[in-house]
């Protein structure tokens, strides 16, 4: 039988044949419009659902992982360099200078939304968060004891008969004037437990205080210079070099985080520091 012998039937058309071919022909085309537009259609909503998780992957670099490697740097940094700085402020908190924040809030009820999904997909992040807190809080009572050493009434009588030296010595302009003394005094004690002033002299103006601890510093610094504080220093030191370790620990692990999502998702070295671009804009 060959194709015309199908197609008619006597020297007459088949109708009946051709309307099979016909819907054969009409399903195998519905079919494969209905693939086409089912693939198209798939396409489309997997672009949307990466376009979604691209935004949610964003939020979690520029709102943690990128802030926390620049916490970490600068807190490493500042370990390196000694320019961590304990302080009592005159509301009575202690606290350490912007070289070592507290980082983790212990509370999960205080976590972000995009906190928790990177807590949640990255093992072992949060335990070392926790212990960063924890060397803090750490080094934050051993700075307490050092305090607890230095600041005694013998300090206090000692700071009186200095000022009272400091300002018989000096014209009117130059001299370290009561009230300021008693603003300072807390300033000072901090001082000696650190070792070192915050207070940066500016050019070309007047600062007694500045002047009153370059004078006295020595004088002052051997209230510190006791057993106690020579042990309670080592323990410092040993704190700081953990907290330093865990820092370059944490430091890798979220960098590596950061370089994955990177490939992944394309990220633009914008999108992953929005702060860059003003940076650079400033630098022109």
């Amino acid at each position: 039988m060959n194709i015309a012998d199908i197609f008619f039937n006597n020297g007459q058309l088949n109708w009946d044949a051709i309307n099979v071919i016909s819907n054969i022909i009409l399903v195998a085309a519905l079919v494969g419009v209905t693939y086409w537009y089912a693939k198209k259609v798939s396409k489309q909503t997997e672009l949307m659902v990466k376009d979604r998780e691209r935004n949610k992957i964003l939020e979690e670099v520029q709102d943690v992982l990128t802030p926390a490697i620049r916490f970490l740097k600068q807190e490493i940094e500042a370990i390196q360099n000694n320019k961590i700085f304990w302080y009592r402020d005159t509301s009575e908190k202690s606290r350490f200078d912007k070289g070592l924040p507290k980082r983790f809030d212990g509370n999960k009820k205080e976590w972000s939304a995009t906190l928790r999904d990177i807590i949640k997909k990255s093992s072992g992040l949060e335990n070392k968060f926790h212990s960063h807190d924890a060397l803090y809080d750490k080094l934050n009572g051993i700075y307490a004891k050092i305090e607890g050493e230095v600041k005694t009434p013998e300090l206090t009588e000692r700071l009186k008969v200095l000022k009272n030296n400091f300002n018989e010595s000096r014209e009117e302009a130059y001299r370290l004037r009561a009230e300021v003394f008693d603003e300072s005094e807390h300033i000072f004690v901090n001082c000696i437990i650190n070792l070192r002033c915050p207070i940066e002299q500016s050019p070309n103006t007047i600062q007694p205080r500045i002047d009153f601890w370059e004078e006295y510093r020595e004088e002052l610094l051997k209230f510190r210079d006791t057993p106690q504080i020579k042990e309670l220093d080592k323990k410092i030191e040993g704190v700081l070099s953990q907290l330093k370790n865990l820092d370059e620990a944490l430091l890798e692990k979220i960098e590596a985080i950061r370089e994955e999502y990177r490939l992944k998702y394309n990220l633009t070295k914008y999108e992953i520091d929005p702060k860059l671009r003003e940076f650079e804009e400033w630098l022109k």
